[in-house]
């Protein structure tokens, strides 16, 4: 739990003083690390918790659910494909992953015209999501740059303490 909390503070306070250059990248990155390692509560504390200390640092707006929604379809993708420690999965967790929250983000934005204001209609769809296409590429790069290093200092640290203090680490019985 102890990981977990610090996982979410980590990653809610980066996107929160990152936000204008990397946007959601560490609390993605955060999150598909977690979905690794931790057990599935842990995983959801890490994802909405992050996104929630975001929010309140960034301040609360409308557009508020439409990324916990994003957030919460990543972390239920992620426990369906069962992200694992390898390169592999990782990588195809962030190609599942990252699209999946910026296109939603995407589309949230055209439904509640909180910075586009395109018509609600299919043209409008259509011209919001062609627009978004240059962000849902620069953000999927800064977000496996973010899952390579919370995965990377994840596993330093589990190494580090696995030698001291094996007790330390968490189990993920009751996933």
């Amino acid at each position: 739990m102890k990981i977990a909390l610090a996982l979410t503070v980590a990653a809610g306070l980066m996107a929160a003083l990152l936000s204008p250059h990397l946007g959601m990248a560490p609390v993605l990155g955060a999150l598909v690390c977690a979905a690794c390692f931790l057990r599935r509560r842990d995983v959801l504390l890490v994802g909405l918790g992050a996104m929630v200390l975001r929010e309140l640092v960034i301040g609360v707006s409308v557009f508020t659910a439409v990324r916990l929604l994003a957030v919460g379809s990543v972390i239920g993708l992620l426990w369906l494909v069962r992200v694992k420690p390898a390169w592999r999965s990782l990588l195809t967790g962030v190609v599942l992953a990252a699209p999946t929250y910026h296109l939603i983000l995407v589309v949230g934005d055209w439904a509640t015209q909180f910075c586009t204001k395109e018509p609600r209609t299919a043209q409008g769809l259509l011209t919001t999501l062609m627009s978004g296409l240059p962000y849902i590429q620069q953000s999927f790069l800064t977000d496996v740059v973010f899952t390579a290093a919370f995965f990377g200092l994840y596993t330093l640290g589990g190494s580090v303490i696995s030698a001291w203090r094996p007790a330390l680490l968490p189990s993920r019985t009751g996933s």
